[in-house]
């Protein structure tokens, strides 16, 4: 079986990093060596690598001065591995236990030069697929293949889900720019391009943090610092001079869908920046987005194609509220309208404000589907009490991009369901004036209340266990269901449970939910 060096760089990580040493140290197929390089950590993280080093003959670890970015201590591990292949594991992720030996499982006689395995985002509360990686299909199947077979590769591009033959890596030279984030983007790139097989494994499971802690951010959540914005534009060009080096710029629209999507997912962040940085921004990407091959355009992920050529335009156009307004909710909506297809409501921005100025623009379009992440539902919790007769529950709910005019287009109803059952009993809300969120009314009518007799849900409070609450929100035809919770601002107050009953209790989950249960 090939042997695999574990390259791990570590900076300021103590709270995880023990977990992701036993994620690996747990593995069925043991790993043959473990290369941790503290890079300048001021917190307990490399005194918790030596501790492990003195317990594991395997373990190597480097201490260096903070080089400001993992492409060199990440290079320091290349240099370092005699393994066959090389994982670059990120100390704040986990892996399964069997992950190396389902990765190594059936890739035949000659080894490839890169295995990209299955990733999945986390945090305290659940793990999902990756909405792009879901979309394209990236990990409906395993395969062997290579970049200019399967394009799509190109939307993961970060090397901790992978394994590198070392000597790959080794013959090409291929290394981490040093100094800038998203410094992976570029070796990554890189990789697949010259890579001739690459086997993609669906069963092998990597699990990427989505850390929850404002206060020590990853560099893939500091999209809102202007000098990622800079150091992203440095990476693309520094990618564009490897394809001209090698030959390979009949291909290079394929890294030019991701320069697409780098840089419009930048524009989320806009009103973050600066005034000068804001316009900065537009000169210095607009500038560089001159130079991409216009067949990118034909290769964007056909699901949000149209929407994504709108942010484009958007970005183009230097229309920076229509940019962060089709991203993100927190600064208002574009006017959107709601259009039924084959009876099923589907929302769109209408962009028709803009045709008198820019429907000469060969991006234009007078409108576009409003993605999926903008359209969740909210069930908030503002009181709530159960006595020995009712249950009463007062907050709002709504679907956020989703503007509510009239009290006919909202619907909203409670429904209670034995935890473990499939059933929900539905009672319907009496709809209100909304309260202000954050300060802004941002949708009529959101806000309800409900009394539901205690003897109509006798039948799921029978023989014990736990009932959980949710909203049913339809507008326009448009339904999302969501667990009744709190707000951010709600959880450090918590809302006013008033619990009057002999037997049954209203209480907050660790998720932050409402939920009922029996009294101990």
């Amino acid at each position: 079986m090939a042997k695999i060096s574990v390259v791990v760089p570590v900076y300021n990580v103590e709270s995880y990093l023990e977990d992701c040493l036993n994620s690996i140290m747990k593995q069925t197929l043991p790993v043959h060596e473990i290369i941790a390089v503290n890079d300048g950590s001021t917190d307990r993280s490399g005194q918790i690598l030596d501790e492990w080093s003195k317990k594991y003959n395997h373990i190597h670890v480097i201490h260096q001065p903070n080089s400001g970015a993992p492409g060199g201590p990440r290079n320091k591990g290349i240099e370092l591995a005699k393994g066959d292949f090389i994982s670059f594991i990120d100390p704040d992720d986990l892996i399964e236990d069997d992950y190396y030996e389902t990765a190594l499982k059936n890739i035949g006689e000659t080894i490839p030069d890169i295995i990209v395995t299955n990733i999945y985002k986390f945090n305290s509360k659940k793990k999902w697929l990756p909405p792009t990686f879901k979309k394209v299909g990236l990990f409906n199947e395993n395969k062997l293949t290579n970049l200019f077979e399967f394009p799509h590769l190109i939307h993961n591009l970060g090397p901790a889900n992978k394994l590198f033959k070392r000597s790959f890596l080794i013959n090409h030279q291929l290394r981490f720019l040093e100094g800038y984030a998203y410094e992976d983007v570029h070796f990554t790139c890189c990789c697949y391009y010259l890579a001739k097989e690459i086997v993609i494994n669906k069963d092998a499971v990597y699990y990427w943090r989505r850390r929850e802690s404002e206060e020590n951010p990853s560099i893939t959540q500091q999209k809102h610092l202007f000098q990622s914005v800079l150091d992203r534009i440095t990476v693309h060009q520094e990618i564009d001079q490897f394809l001209e080096s090698h030959d390979f710029t009949d291909y290079k629209y394929i890294k030019d869908v991701r320069a697409i999507l780098d840089f419009i997912r930048h524009g989320n962040s806009l009103y973050k920046f600066d005034d000068k940085e804001r316009e900065a921004f537009f000169d210095k990407v607009n500038q560089y987005l001159e130079t991409i091959d216009a067949k990118a355009y034909d290769y964007l992920p056909a699901h949000a194609k149209r929407y994504y050529l709108t942010r484009l335009f958007f970005l183009r156009n230097r229309l920076d509220y229509e940019l962060v307004a089709s991203a993100v909710s927190d600064y208002g909506f574009l006017p959107a309208e709601t259009k039924n297809k084959d009876g099923k409501p589907k929302i769109l921005f209408d962009l028709s404000y803009l045709k008198s100025d820019y429907g000469d623009d060969d991006l234009y379009y007078k409108e576009a589907g409003v993605p999926s992440n903008l359209l969740t539902a909210k069930a908030i919790l503002k009181k709530g009490s159960i006595d020995e007769h009712k249950l009463s529950l007062s907050g709002y709910g709504y679907i956020d991009y989703m503007n509510v005019f009239l009290k006919e287009q909202i619907d909203i109803e409670v429904l209670i369901r034995k935890r473990g059952s499939d059933k929900d009993l539905a009672f319907p809300a009496a709809l209100r004036p909304s309260p202000e969120i954050n300060g802004v009314i941002k949708h009529n009518y959101c806000g309800f209340t409900v009394e539901i007799p205690l003897d109509q849900i006798d039948s799921l409070i029978s023989n014990g266990g736990i009932l959980d609450i949710r909203l049913s929100i339809t507008i326009d035809g448009l339904n999302k269901m969501k667990r009744l919770g709190l707000s951010k601002n709600q959880a450090a107050q918590k809302p006013l449970l008033e619990n009057h009953s002999p037997h049954l209790e209203l209480y907050i989950t660790k998720n932050e939910n409402i939920s009922i249960k029996e009294k101990s």
